[in-house]
Protein backbone atom coordinates (compact mmCIF):
# COMPACT_ATOMS: atom_id res chain seq x y z
CA UNK A 1 0.00 0.00 0.00
CA UNK A 2 1.52 3.19 -1.50
CA UNK A 3 2.28 5.57 1.93
CA UNK A 4 0.29 8.40 0.77
CA UNK A 5 -1.56 9.07 4.22
CA UNK A 6 1.40 8.67 6.07
CA UNK A 7 2.29 11.94 3.84
CA UNK A 8 -1.43 13.45 3.86
CA UNK A 9 -0.32 13.35 7.96
CA UNK A 10 2.77 14.69 7.33
CA UNK A 11 1.29 17.66 5.27
CA UNK A 12 -1.40 18.30 7.14
CA UNK A 13 0.86 18.59 9.96
CA UNK A 14 3.08 21.20 8.55
CA UNK A 15 0.33 23.46 7.10
CA UNK A 16 0.39 25.97 10.26
CA UNK A 17 3.59 28.54 10.00
CA UNK A 18 6.95 26.09 11.94
CA UNK A 19 7.79 29.27 13.69
CA UNK A 20 3.99 29.86 15.14
CA UNK A 21 4.11 26.15 16.12
CA UNK A 22 6.97 26.08 18.49
CA UNK A 23 5.63 29.46 19.69
CA UNK A 24 2.64 27.68 20.76
CA UNK A 25 4.50 25.02 22.06
CA UNK A 26 6.59 27.33 24.04
CA UNK A 27 3.13 28.69 26.07
CA UNK A 28 1.71 25.00 26.51
CA UNK A 29 5.40 24.07 28.04
CA UNK A 30 5.02 27.54 30.55
CA UNK A 31 1.98 26.45 31.40
CA UNK A 32 2.50 22.98 32.19
CA UNK A 33 6.04 23.96 33.81
CA UNK A 34 3.33 26.32 35.79
CA UNK A 35 0.61 23.83 36.76
CA UNK A 36 4.24 20.79 37.93
CA UNK A 37 5.40 23.77 40.46
CA UNK A 38 2.28 24.74 41.64
CA UNK A 39 1.28 20.70 42.57
CA UNK A 40 4.72 19.35 43.47
CA UNK A 41 5.61 22.05 46.20
CA UNK A 42 4.66 19.87 49.33
CA UNK A 43 6.98 17.03 47.92
CA UNK A 44 10.37 17.55 47.48
CA UNK A 45 12.04 17.17 43.40
CA UNK A 46 13.41 14.19 42.57
CA UNK A 47 17.71 15.36 42.51
CA UNK A 48 21.07 13.18 42.39
CA UNK A 49 21.33 12.14 46.42
CA UNK A 50 25.28 12.56 46.65
CA UNK A 51 25.38 10.53 50.16
CA UNK A 52 24.86 7.13 50.70
CA UNK A 53 23.08 6.54 47.43
CA UNK A 54 23.89 4.34 44.48
CA UNK A 55 22.20 5.70 41.28
CA UNK A 56 21.85 3.17 38.02
CA UNK A 57 23.67 5.62 35.80
CA UNK A 58 26.87 5.41 37.87
CA UNK A 59 27.61 2.06 36.47
CA UNK A 60 28.72 3.33 33.37
CA UNK A 61 32.17 4.64 32.57
CA UNK A 62 30.83 8.25 32.51
CA UNK A 63 28.37 8.42 35.59
CA UNK A 64 25.82 10.41 36.36
CA UNK A 65 24.96 13.71 34.80
CA UNK A 66 22.64 16.20 36.24
CA UNK A 67 20.76 18.37 33.90
CA UNK A 68 19.50 22.04 34.98
CA UNK A 69 16.07 20.61 35.08
CA UNK A 70 17.70 18.70 38.09
CA UNK A 71 17.18 15.21 35.76
CA UNK A 72 19.66 12.56 36.39
CA UNK A 73 21.23 11.26 32.59
CA UNK A 74 23.92 8.97 32.32
CA UNK A 75 27.32 11.06 31.56
CA UNK A 76 28.96 10.96 27.98
CA UNK A 77 31.86 12.47 26.74
CA UNK A 78 31.28 15.86 24.69
CA UNK A 79 27.22 15.45 25.40
CA UNK A 80 25.52 18.09 26.93
CA UNK A 81 21.33 17.08 27.75
CA UNK A 82 18.85 19.38 27.51
CA UNK A 83 14.67 19.86 26.60
CA UNK A 84 14.21 19.67 22.82
CA UNK A 85 10.89 22.23 23.44
CA UNK A 86 13.06 24.86 25.64
CA UNK A 87 16.61 24.95 23.42
CA UNK A 88 15.10 24.10 20.31
CA UNK A 89 18.44 22.89 18.66
CA UNK A 90 19.28 23.22 14.94
CA UNK A 91 20.28 19.74 13.16
CA UNK A 92 23.98 20.16 13.52
CA UNK A 93 23.23 20.73 17.62
CA UNK A 94 22.66 17.39 17.57
CA UNK A 95 24.62 14.53 19.08
CA UNK A 96 25.07 11.86 16.46
CA UNK A 97 25.78 8.02 17.10
CA UNK A 98 26.41 5.34 14.66
CA UNK A 99 23.90 2.74 14.92
CA UNK A 100 24.00 -1.12 13.65
CA UNK A 101 20.08 -1.94 11.94
CA UNK A 102 20.74 -5.67 10.83
CA UNK A 103 17.02 -6.04 11.74
CA UNK A 104 15.34 -3.14 10.06
CA UNK A 105 17.57 -4.06 6.50
CA UNK A 106 16.26 -7.80 6.92
CA UNK A 107 12.78 -6.08 7.34
CA UNK A 108 13.15 -3.76 4.62
CA UNK A 109 14.12 -5.72 2.65
CA UNK A 110 10.68 -7.83 2.23
CA UNK A 111 9.26 -4.39 2.12
CA UNK A 112 11.02 -3.16 -1.05
CA UNK A 113 10.83 -6.24 -3.09
CA UNK A 114 6.65 -6.38 -2.35
CA UNK A 115 6.48 -2.92 -3.53
CA UNK A 116 9.37 -3.14 -6.30
CA UNK A 117 11.64 -0.61 -5.25
CA UNK A 118 15.20 -2.38 -5.07
CA UNK A 119 17.23 0.59 -5.49
CA UNK A 120 15.71 2.06 -2.68
CA UNK A 121 17.30 -0.70 -0.43
CA UNK A 122 20.80 -0.72 -2.60
CA UNK A 123 21.21 2.77 -1.81
CA UNK A 124 19.93 2.21 1.83
CA UNK A 125 22.64 -0.82 2.22
CA UNK A 126 25.23 1.30 0.81
CA UNK A 127 24.50 4.03 3.59
CA UNK A 128 24.17 1.82 6.54
CA UNK A 129 26.86 -1.20 5.55
CA UNK A 130 30.02 0.43 7.91
CA UNK A 131 26.97 1.91 10.37
CA UNK A 132 24.07 4.24 9.97
CA UNK A 133 25.76 7.41 11.13
CA UNK A 134 22.03 9.36 12.92
CA UNK A 135 21.02 12.05 15.27
CA UNK A 136 20.66 9.93 18.51
CA UNK A 137 17.15 11.56 19.60
CA UNK A 138 15.71 12.14 16.10
CA UNK A 139 13.51 9.27 16.42
CA UNK A 140 9.90 8.05 17.04
CA UNK A 141 9.08 4.68 18.97
CA UNK A 142 7.33 1.54 17.55
CA UNK A 143 4.44 2.28 19.88
CA UNK A 144 4.11 5.98 18.12
CA UNK A 145 4.54 4.52 14.70
CA UNK A 146 1.84 1.62 15.11
CA UNK A 147 -0.49 4.91 16.38
CA UNK A 148 0.08 7.03 13.29
CA UNK A 149 0.04 3.76 10.84
CA UNK A 150 -3.61 3.20 12.87
CA UNK A 151 -4.63 6.95 12.15
CA UNK A 152 -3.79 6.79 8.56
CA UNK A 153 -5.55 3.38 7.62
CA UNK A 154 -2.97 1.07 7.14
CA UNK A 155 -4.20 -2.25 7.59
CA UNK A 156 -4.13 -4.93 10.72
CA UNK A 157 -1.42 -7.17 8.93
CA UNK A 158 0.79 -4.22 8.13
CA UNK A 159 0.65 -3.25 11.65
CA UNK A 160 0.92 -6.21 12.99
CA UNK A 161 4.25 -6.66 11.08
CA UNK A 162 5.78 -4.02 12.21
CA UNK A 163 4.60 -5.14 16.18
CA UNK A 164 5.60 -8.63 15.93
CA UNK A 165 9.24 -7.57 14.18
CA UNK A 166 10.18 -5.04 16.25
CA UNK A 167 10.85 -4.61 20.11
CA UNK A 168 8.44 -2.11 21.34
CA UNK A 169 11.49 -0.11 22.82
CA UNK A 170 13.21 -0.03 19.09
CA UNK A 171 13.52 3.38 17.84
CA UNK A 172 12.48 4.34 14.20
CA UNK A 173 15.41 7.27 13.35
CA UNK A 174 14.42 9.84 9.91
CA UNK A 175 16.47 7.53 7.42
CA UNK A 176 14.80 4.59 8.17
CA UNK A 177 11.39 5.99 7.74
CA UNK A 178 12.50 7.89 4.65
CA UNK A 179 13.24 4.67 2.86
CA UNK A 180 10.46 2.18 4.43
CA UNK A 181 7.43 4.56 3.88
CA UNK A 182 9.54 6.56 0.78
CA UNK A 183 9.16 9.81 1.98
CA UNK A 184 11.72 12.82 1.99
CA UNK A 185 14.41 12.84 4.80
CA UNK A 186 13.91 16.14 5.90
CA UNK A 187 9.65 15.90 6.20
CA UNK A 188 10.69 12.92 8.50
CA UNK A 189 13.60 14.31 9.80
CA UNK A 190 10.76 17.52 11.05
CA UNK A 191 7.96 14.77 11.92
CA UNK A 192 9.95 12.87 14.70
CA UNK A 193 11.57 16.86 15.88
CA UNK A 194 8.01 17.32 16.21
CA UNK A 195 7.13 14.10 18.13
CA UNK A 196 9.92 14.41 20.66
CA UNK A 197 9.40 18.29 21.38
CA UNK A 198 5.33 17.48 22.09
CA UNK A 199 7.05 14.77 24.56
CA UNK A 200 9.26 17.50 26.18
CA UNK A 201 12.03 15.25 25.29
CA UNK A 202 15.03 15.74 27.09
CA UNK A 203 18.07 14.57 24.20
CA UNK A 204 21.69 14.81 23.37
CA UNK A 205 23.16 18.16 22.28
CA UNK A 206 26.56 17.75 21.12
CA UNK A 207 28.75 20.37 23.79
CA UNK A 208 31.34 21.50 21.31
CA UNK A 209 28.45 23.26 19.36
CA UNK A 210 25.87 24.52 22.27
CA UNK A 211 28.75 25.61 24.79
CA UNK A 212 29.19 28.89 25.38
CA UNK A 213 31.56 30.97 23.37
CA UNK A 214 34.62 33.10 24.89
CA UNK A 215 33.82 32.48 28.73
CA UNK A 216 36.75 34.21 29.72
CA UNK A 217 36.45 36.97 27.83
CA UNK A 218 33.24 37.62 29.23
CA UNK A 219 34.27 36.66 32.88
CA UNK A 220 37.04 39.29 32.66
CA UNK A 221 34.84 41.82 31.11
CA UNK A 222 32.48 41.04 33.74
CA UNK A 223 35.38 41.51 36.86
CA UNK A 224 36.29 44.89 34.82
CA UNK A 225 33.13 46.77 34.57
CA UNK A 226 32.24 45.45 37.94
CA UNK A 227 35.11 46.67 39.58
CA UNK A 228 34.71 50.30 37.79
CA UNK A 229 30.61 50.54 38.61
CA UNK A 230 31.79 48.80 42.86
CA UNK A 231 34.22 51.65 43.12
CA UNK A 232 31.69 54.39 44.20
CA UNK A 233 29.98 51.93 46.82
CA UNK A 234 30.53 52.81 50.14
CA UNK A 235 32.51 50.39 52.36
CA UNK A 236 34.25 49.28 48.94
CA UNK A 237 37.90 48.71 48.80
CA UNK A 238 41.03 47.60 47.32
CA UNK A 239 40.89 44.14 49.32
CA UNK A 240 37.46 43.34 48.30
CA UNK A 241 37.54 44.61 44.82
CA UNK A 242 40.97 42.76 43.57
CA UNK A 243 41.19 39.29 46.48
CA UNK A 244 37.59 38.82 47.23
CA UNK A 245 35.66 39.89 43.96
CA UNK A 246 38.78 39.02 41.76
CA UNK A 247 39.76 35.56 43.30
CA UNK A 248 36.00 34.72 42.99
CA UNK A 249 36.11 35.72 39.24
CA UNK A 250 39.05 33.30 38.94
CA UNK A 251 37.63 30.44 40.64
CA UNK A 252 34.85 30.47 38.20
CA UNK A 253 36.46 30.39 35.10
CA UNK A 254 38.72 28.04 36.22
CA UNK A 255 35.79 25.94 36.79
CA UNK A 256 33.69 26.97 33.84
CA UNK A 257 36.85 25.90 31.94
CA UNK A 258 37.96 22.65 33.63
CA UNK A 259 34.48 21.20 35.64
CA UNK A 260 33.82 18.82 32.61
CA UNK A 261 37.26 17.40 31.80
CA UNK A 262 37.86 16.67 35.65
CA UNK A 263 34.02 14.90 36.08
CA UNK A 264 34.84 13.07 33.18
CA UNK A 265 38.56 11.90 34.38
CA UNK A 266 37.06 11.40 38.04
CA UNK A 267 34.05 9.37 36.90
CA UNK A 268 35.87 7.24 34.83
CA UNK A 269 38.96 6.35 37.51
CA UNK A 270 35.78 5.37 39.66
CA UNK A 271 34.51 3.06 37.10
CA UNK A 272 37.86 1.60 36.56
CA UNK A 273 37.94 1.21 40.00
CA UNK A 274 34.76 -0.15 40.28
CA UNK A 275 35.37 -2.87 37.28
CA UNK A 276 38.74 -3.76 39.13
CA UNK A 277 37.37 -4.41 42.51
CA UNK A 278 34.44 -6.34 40.84
CA UNK A 279 37.05 -8.39 38.67
CA UNK A 280 38.99 -9.28 41.80
CA UNK A 281 35.64 -10.17 43.96
CA UNK A 282 34.80 -12.43 41.11
CA UNK A 283 37.96 -14.07 41.09
CA UNK A 284 37.81 -14.38 44.57
CA UNK A 285 34.26 -16.31 44.27
CA UNK A 286 35.73 -18.43 42.00
CA UNK A 287 38.82 -19.38 44.16
CA UNK A 288 36.24 -19.89 46.85
CA UNK A 289 34.23 -22.25 45.24
CA UNK A 290 37.26 -24.01 43.77
CA UNK A 291 38.07 -25.10 47.23
CA UNK A 292 34.97 -25.91 48.20
CA UNK A 293 34.82 -28.39 45.69
CA UNK A 294 37.85 -30.25 46.60
CA UNK A 295 36.08 -30.92 49.59
CA UNK A 296 32.59 -31.81 48.12
CA UNK A 297 32.78 -35.41 48.59
CA UNK A 298 34.51 -35.38 52.18
CA UNK A 299 30.96 -36.81 53.65
CA UNK A 300 31.24 -39.47 51.80
CA UNK A 301 34.63 -41.11 53.10
CA UNK A 302 33.11 -42.88 56.25
CA UNK A 303 31.41 -44.72 53.72
CA UNK A 304 34.04 -45.52 51.16
CA UNK A 305 36.21 -46.48 54.20
CA UNK A 306 33.71 -48.72 55.61
CA UNK A 307 33.91 -51.19 52.20
CA UNK A 308 37.36 -50.20 51.25
CA UNK A 309 38.48 -53.30 52.44
CA UNK A 310 36.23 -55.68 50.63
CA UNK A 311 36.80 -53.61 47.33
CA UNK A 312 40.27 -54.06 47.78
CA UNK A 313 40.63 -57.66 48.02
CA UNK A 314 38.39 -58.08 44.96
CA UNK A 315 40.08 -55.67 43.05
CA UNK A 316 43.39 -57.28 43.99
CA UNK A 317 41.96 -60.69 42.42
CA UNK A 318 40.89 -58.84 39.73
CA UNK A 319 44.27 -56.88 39.16
CA UNK A 320 46.34 -60.38 39.75
CA UNK A 321 44.35 -62.12 37.06
CA UNK A 322 44.52 -58.86 34.43
CA UNK A 323 47.73 -59.21 34.91
CA UNK A 324 48.99 -62.83 34.60
CA UNK A 325 46.60 -62.62 31.36
CA UNK A 326 48.93 -59.92 29.78
CA UNK A 327 51.59 -61.37 31.02
CA UNK A 328 50.66 -64.06 29.22
CA UNK A 329 49.76 -62.20 25.97
CA UNK A 330 52.91 -60.27 25.86
CA UNK A 331 55.07 -63.91 26.00
CA UNK A 332 53.50 -65.28 23.04
CA UNK A 333 53.76 -62.02 21.02
CA UNK A 334 57.50 -61.63 21.72
CA UNK A 335 57.94 -65.44 21.24
CA UNK A 336 56.16 -65.12 17.98
CA UNK A 337 57.85 -61.96 16.74
CA UNK A 338 61.09 -63.78 17.24
CA UNK A 339 60.28 -66.82 15.53
CA UNK A 340 59.36 -65.05 12.76
CA UNK A 341 62.64 -63.01 13.00
CA UNK A 342 63.75 -66.44 12.99
CA UNK A 343 62.24 -67.50 9.62
CA UNK A 344 63.27 -64.45 7.93
CA UNK A 345 66.60 -64.55 8.44
CA UNK A 346 66.86 -68.27 7.23
CA UNK A 347 64.60 -67.28 4.19
CA UNK A 348 67.60 -64.16 3.85
CA UNK A 349 70.20 -66.73 3.76
CA UNK A 350 68.47 -68.96 0.86
CA UNK A 351 68.44 -66.05 -1.04
CA UNK A 352 71.59 -64.51 -0.33
CA UNK A 353 73.47 -68.22 -1.01
CA UNK A 354 72.02 -68.22 -4.67
CA UNK A 355 73.41 -64.94 -5.28
CA UNK A 356 76.59 -66.05 -3.39
CA UNK A 357 76.90 -69.17 -5.80
CA UNK A 358 76.54 -67.46 -9.12
CA UNK A 359 78.81 -64.53 -7.69
CA UNK A 360 81.21 -66.73 -6.52
CA UNK A 361 81.41 -68.67 -9.92
CA UNK A 362 81.91 -65.53 -11.88
CA UNK A 363 84.61 -64.51 -9.13
CA UNK A 364 86.68 -67.67 -9.45
CA UNK A 365 86.39 -67.95 -13.45
CA UNK A 366 87.87 -63.73 -13.50
CA UNK A 367 90.70 -65.00 -11.23
CA UNK A 368 91.15 -68.51 -13.15
CA UNK A 369 91.24 -66.99 -17.03
CA UNK A 370 94.37 -64.82 -16.92
CA UNK A 371 96.43 -67.64 -15.67
CA UNK A 372 95.07 -71.01 -17.29
CA UNK A 373 96.89 -71.45 -20.90
CA UNK A 374 94.06 -74.16 -21.75
CA UNK A 375 91.32 -72.11 -20.83
CA UNK A 376 92.08 -69.20 -22.90
CA UNK A 377 93.01 -71.27 -25.79
CA UNK A 378 89.78 -73.13 -25.63
CA UNK A 379 87.84 -69.76 -25.57
CA UNK A 380 90.00 -68.96 -28.62
CA UNK A 381 89.05 -71.65 -30.47
CA UNK A 382 85.36 -71.25 -29.87
CA UNK A 383 85.59 -67.70 -31.02
CA UNK A 384 86.92 -68.63 -34.16
CA UNK A 385 84.58 -71.54 -34.23
CA UNK A 386 81.70 -68.72 -33.64
CA UNK A 387 83.14 -67.07 -36.03
CA UNK A 388 83.02 -69.61 -38.85
CA UNK A 389 79.56 -70.25 -38.85
CA UNK A 390 79.44 -73.77 -37.26
CA UNK A 391 77.48 -74.57 -33.51
CA UNK A 392 79.27 -74.07 -30.55
CA UNK A 393 78.24 -76.61 -27.61
CA UNK A 394 78.41 -76.07 -24.43
CA UNK A 395 81.62 -78.36 -23.56
CA UNK A 396 83.40 -75.98 -26.22
CA UNK A 397 82.02 -72.58 -24.74
CA UNK A 398 84.87 -71.66 -21.48
CA UNK A 399 82.57 -69.42 -19.64
CA UNK A 400 79.63 -72.46 -19.83
CA UNK A 401 82.06 -75.75 -19.08
CA UNK A 402 83.73 -73.50 -15.84
CA UNK A 403 80.31 -72.60 -14.81
CA UNK A 404 78.91 -76.80 -15.20
CA UNK A 405 82.32 -77.79 -13.53
CA UNK A 406 81.76 -75.00 -10.65
CA UNK A 407 78.26 -76.28 -9.99
CA UNK A 408 78.80 -80.06 -9.79
CA UNK A 409 82.11 -79.45 -7.39
CA UNK A 410 79.04 -78.25 -5.12
CA UNK A 411 77.09 -81.67 -4.98
CA UNK A 412 77.81 -83.77 -1.93
CA UNK A 413 79.72 -80.70 -0.15
CA UNK A 414 78.43 -80.50 3.68
CA UNK A 415 79.00 -76.76 3.91
CA UNK A 416 78.78 -76.70 7.45
CA UNK A 417 82.34 -78.95 7.70
CA UNK A 418 84.16 -78.07 4.64
CA UNK A 419 87.02 -76.30 4.20
CA UNK A 420 86.40 -72.23 4.25
CA UNK A 421 88.44 -70.28 2.20
CA UNK A 422 87.44 -66.77 0.36
CA UNK A 423 89.96 -67.54 -2.44
CA UNK A 424 89.94 -70.88 -2.70
CA UNK A 425 87.61 -73.28 -4.93
CA UNK A 426 83.43 -72.54 -5.45
CA UNK A 427 83.02 -75.13 -2.78
CA UNK A 428 85.35 -73.28 -0.26
CA UNK A 429 84.14 -70.04 -1.27
CA UNK A 430 80.62 -70.96 -0.17
CA UNK A 431 81.51 -72.85 2.76
CA UNK A 432 83.09 -69.64 3.65
CA UNK A 433 80.09 -67.21 3.16
CA UNK A 434 77.66 -70.04 4.73
CA UNK A 435 79.82 -70.31 8.01
CA UNK A 436 79.72 -66.51 8.20
CA UNK A 437 75.76 -66.36 8.34
CA UNK A 438 75.69 -69.74 10.49
CA UNK A 439 78.26 -67.35 13.15
CA UNK A 440 75.91 -64.09 12.68
CA UNK A 441 72.68 -66.33 13.41
CA UNK A 442 73.94 -68.14 15.74
CA UNK A 443 75.53 -64.40 17.42
CA UNK A 444 71.93 -63.00 16.77
CA UNK A 445 69.68 -65.70 18.33
CA UNK A 446 71.64 -68.21 20.15
CA UNK A 447 73.44 -67.52 23.86
CA UNK A 448 76.64 -67.50 23.26
CA UNK A 449 79.59 -69.27 25.69
CA UNK A 450 81.34 -66.28 26.29
CA UNK A 451 78.11 -64.77 27.55
CA UNK A 452 77.14 -67.79 28.98
CA UNK A 453 80.26 -67.80 31.11
CA UNK A 454 80.37 -64.44 31.99
CA UNK A 455 76.69 -64.73 33.93
CA UNK A 456 78.33 -67.76 35.59
CA UNK A 457 81.44 -65.68 36.48
CA UNK A 458 79.12 -62.87 38.12
CA UNK A 459 76.64 -65.50 39.69
CA UNK A 460 79.85 -67.12 41.48
CA UNK A 461 80.47 -63.55 42.98
CA UNK A 462 76.97 -62.81 44.06
CA UNK A 463 77.06 -66.72 45.74
CA UNK A 464 76.11 -67.88 49.36
CA UNK A 465 75.31 -70.64 51.24
CA UNK A 466 72.00 -70.56 50.74
CA UNK A 467 70.69 -69.00 47.24
CA UNK A 468 72.64 -65.59 46.27
CA UNK A 469 73.25 -62.09 47.23
CA UNK A 470 73.20 -59.84 44.32
CA UNK A 471 73.81 -56.83 46.63
CA UNK A 472 77.10 -57.76 47.36
CA UNK A 473 78.41 -57.15 43.80
CA UNK A 474 79.78 -54.00 42.95
CA UNK A 475 77.84 -51.68 40.96
CA UNK A 476 79.29 -52.08 37.56
CA UNK A 477 79.07 -55.87 38.28
CA UNK A 478 75.02 -55.30 38.72
CA UNK A 479 75.03 -53.49 36.11
CA UNK A 480 76.42 -55.89 33.76
CA UNK A 481 74.65 -58.34 35.06
CA UNK A 482 71.55 -56.77 34.11
CA UNK A 483 72.14 -56.29 30.86
CA UNK A 484 73.41 -60.04 30.39
CA UNK A 485 69.29 -60.33 31.56
CA UNK A 486 67.88 -58.11 29.31
CA UNK A 487 70.03 -59.38 26.37
CA UNK A 488 69.79 -62.90 26.24
CA UNK A 489 66.27 -62.99 27.42
CA UNK A 490 65.72 -60.47 23.72
CA UNK A 491 67.90 -63.52 22.49
CA UNK A 492 65.81 -66.20 23.20
CA UNK A 493 62.13 -64.00 22.72
CA UNK A 494 61.15 -63.84 26.65
CA UNK A 495 59.09 -60.83 27.21
CA UNK A 496 60.18 -59.44 30.65
CA UNK A 497 57.14 -58.24 32.46
CA UNK A 498 57.68 -54.34 34.00
CA UNK A 499 56.09 -53.88 37.03
CA UNK A 500 58.19 -50.90 38.33
CA UNK A 501 56.61 -48.94 41.01
CA UNK A 502 57.20 -45.51 41.39
CA UNK A 503 57.46 -43.78 44.83
CA UNK A 504 54.81 -41.44 46.09
CA UNK A 505 55.74 -37.55 45.98
CA UNK A 506 55.72 -35.66 49.53
CA UNK A 507 53.12 -33.42 50.19
CA UNK A 508 52.90 -30.40 52.64
CA UNK A 509 51.41 -32.41 55.33
CA UNK A 510 53.84 -33.44 57.65
CA UNK A 511 51.85 -36.84 58.90
CA UNK A 512 50.88 -37.72 55.44
CA UNK A 513 54.80 -37.58 54.65
CA UNK A 514 55.71 -40.39 57.68
CA UNK A 515 52.97 -42.30 55.98
CA UNK A 516 54.30 -41.94 52.54
CA UNK A 517 57.76 -42.81 53.46
CA UNK A 518 56.95 -46.15 54.93
CA UNK A 519 54.77 -46.86 51.68
CA UNK A 520 58.01 -45.87 49.73
CA UNK A 521 60.01 -47.77 51.43
CA UNK A 522 57.59 -50.72 51.02
CA UNK A 523 57.73 -50.32 47.81
CA UNK A 524 61.96 -49.79 47.39
CA UNK A 525 61.78 -53.91 49.61
CA UNK A 526 59.39 -55.12 46.96
CA UNK A 527 61.63 -54.13 43.94
CA UNK A 528 64.62 -55.31 45.78
CA UNK A 529 63.03 -58.38 46.46
CA UNK A 530 61.32 -59.35 42.65
CA UNK A 531 64.90 -57.81 41.20
CA UNK A 532 66.53 -60.94 43.50
CA UNK A 533 64.08 -63.54 42.29
CA UNK A 534 64.55 -62.40 38.60
CA UNK A 535 68.22 -62.44 38.93
CA UNK A 536 68.09 -66.13 41.23
CA UNK A 537 66.37 -67.81 38.65
CA UNK A 538 67.98 -66.34 35.77
CA UNK A 539 71.77 -67.37 36.86
CA UNK A 540 70.50 -70.59 37.68
CA UNK A 541 69.45 -71.33 34.16
CA UNK A 542 73.82 -71.31 33.59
Amino acid sequence: QAPLHFLRALAGSHRLNFGAMLAVAHTRRALQLQRQCITVVAAPALRRNFWNVSLPVLGGPGGAHVTKYHIVKPGKDGVEWDDFLIALPEREHLASFTKEVPLFIRYLKVVTDQEGRPEAFQAFMERAKSGLVVESDVYITTEELLAVMWKNGYSESERNAVQFTFPSDYKFHYPELSVLFDLAEEDTYKFCMRTRMEESHIGELSWDQVKRKGFIRDHWLTFGVGLVIFKYFPFFNYYFGVKVFGTSMWCYTMWTGLNRFIAKTCRRNEYMAAQKTAQDVMEGEDSIVSSMRRFANDAKCVEYLGTFKADTESKIATYRGALAAKMKEDLAERALKQLQAIAAFEAGMGAAMQELVVREAAASFKDKFPTDKALQDKAFSSAVKSLSGAQVTASDCPVASHFEAAFKSLQGVDLATAKADAKGSLAERVAFAQQAKDAEFRQTFMVTSAEAAEVKSLASKAKTADGYDFGKLAPEASDRLDALYTSINAKVGYAMPDLVAKPIPQTSDPAANTYIEQVNSQLAAMGTQLRQARLTAFVSAF
